[in-house]
């Protein structure tokens, strides 16, 4: 009966496989100012992080490498607010980042590896009223997650009557092993708020994408092919303080994706979320919440995969001093396929009713004055990245050390780690275990102008040996922003 499904199944799916796994682009935080980190590092789970929390937190899609900004905590002086004649805490913010950097192993590929020099331009600017001095909000978008976030987004706590902030660039992308790969990428984010004396607020969030999935050796049939997309996250929110202690928010969010090549337009899809929070504060720094959260994730070309999704989660929101915070949440995830077929044949390969735990953690300790360490975890069954497969289950984490050695030098060393078990359609087991090591050092010239030396390396180890790599980049980048 289960090798019936399968053959049922596997005619209907008529496209070669590919991983849209995105990997993740990271943004730094150094010294004094706002500093744009060049360097694409693929983490495998998002942190939950204002953009005020000191974090090295990955964005973006593939290898698009778009920058985002994180505050700095001092006040430039004078000369520094007047230096190109804009403002240092003002309504405008342009930067610009050049990077180069080599790899061994361009495609990812476990044989016949290609090496090749990647040089990245990437020009953008951001702009807010009332003025500020940091970017208000980190908008992390995942490609595989439904809804397409792979942690929740986080809230601007912004003091304002409102809050408006816009942010556009590029990244212009170019390959010495084959001009025909290059490309370029684009990004466009804003944020607008509205406080109310009554307790309420409103929110509206989007960021439009256009990018490239990362070359991965999980596309068997086309490993040197670029995979582009469009891709588009809208949020809005209602936020009540009813009264001291309690809370309650409801969310809606939509988000869009559409890959530009035939081959791979069964990953097109439309995800609607609505979420309802109730919410107890506790105290000044601990808050206890519930949240229900509702999927509809429709398929453009491929209606087998279409399913609906249920979450339940409890969670608490923790920040005890200005050197530790805890945000949790841990809850049930139900997934069901809206074809009886389809979702008859996932339970019989999974053995189970297509649920699974769902969790998210974001820790950060300073230890010391001039130590930070994070730790970021993530658990839940994604959409799948490949036509063999209906769904994947995650694990993922970050840990990351950050340490400032002076006042100009700055090191940091990332560790992340994800295991990928796929619901596969066909007869053979699919699990991954991906591991991702990146040091850099950073040295700040001005509180405008930064360098960036890091080595990442990557591999993949997996059940089937077609999807295992090993690579190895390093990489160099000029960093400026105002």
């Amino acid at each position: 009966m289960k090798h019936r499904y399968h053959v049922i199944l596997s005619t209907l799916l008529f496209t070669c496989p590919l991983s849209a796994h995105a990997g993740d682009s990271q943004w730094l935080n150094i010294n004094k100012n706002i500093i744009i980190a060049q360097n694409d590092i693929p983490a495998t789970s998002a942190p939950i992080a204002t953009a005020s929390s000191g974090q090295d937190i990955p964005m973006g899609q593939g290898s698009e490498n778009s920058p985002n900004l994180l505050p700095g905590n001092t006040q430039k002086n004078d000369a520094d607010e007047r230096l190109f004649g804009l403002p240092g805490g003002g309504y405008v913010h342009p930067f610009l980042s050049l990077g180069t950097e080599y790899t061994d192993n361009l495609f990812n590929l476990n044989e016949n590896k290609t090496s090749n020099f990647l040089t990245t331009i990437t020009p953008g600017i951001w702009l807010a009223a009332p003025q500020l001095k940091e970017v208000p909000i980190a908008i992390m978008a995942n490609n595989t997650s439904a809804g397409g976030l792979q942690m929740a987004m986080p809230d601007y706590k912004g003091f304002d009557r409102y809050n408006t902030y816009l942010l556009g660039s590029t990244d212009f992308k170019y390959y010495s092993e084959d001009s025909d790969l290059n490309d370029y990428g684009a990004n466009v984010e804003g944020l607008f708020k509205y406080n109310l004396r009554s307790g309420l607020s409103f929110r509206v969030v989007d960021r439009f994408t256009r990018g490239q999935d990362r070359f991965d050796a999980g596309n068997a049939y086309a490993t040197d092919k670029l995979r582009q997309y469009n891709s588009n996250i809208a949020l809005s929110d209602i936020d009540w303080n009813f009264s001291e202690k309690f809370q309650t928010k409801i969310e809606y969010s939509n988000f869009l994706l559409d890959y530009k090549d035939a081959t791979v337009d069964f990953l097109n899809r439309t995800d609607n979320t609505g979420s309802i929070y109730g919410i107890y504060n506790y105290s000044v720094k601990t808050a206890f919440y519930m949240q229900y959260q509702y999927m509809d994730v429709s398929y453009d070309n491929s209606e087998l995969r279409d399913n609906t999704q249920n979450y339940i989660y409890g969670g608490i929101n923790w920040k005890s001093s200005v050197k530790t915070s805890v945000n949790f949440k841990a809850g049930y995830q139900q997934r069901d396929y809206k074809n009886d077929a389809a979702d008859e044949t996932i339970n019989a390969i999974t053995n189970s009713n297509n649920g699974s735990l769902a969790l998210e953690l974001a820790l950060q300790y300073q230890i010391w004055e001039k130590t930070l360490i994070s730790l970021t975890l993530n658990h839940k069954i994604d959409e799948s990245d490949s036509y063999t497969a209906f769904s994947k289950e995650i694990f993922g984490g970050v840990f990351r050390y950050q340490q400032q050695f002076t006042e100009r030098i700055t090191g940091l060393c990332d560790f992340s780690y994800e295991h990928a078990d796929y619901n596969q359609v066909f007869d053979y087991d699919r699990k991954d275990d991906r591991y991702v090591f990146k040091p850099a050092i950073q040295y700040v010239f001005r509180d405008w102008l930064m360098v960036e030396l890091a080595y990442k390396f990557d591999t993949r180890s997996s059940s089937n040996d077609i999807y295992n790599y090993d690579t190895n980049i390093i990489s160099l980048s000029l960093n400026t922003a105002l």
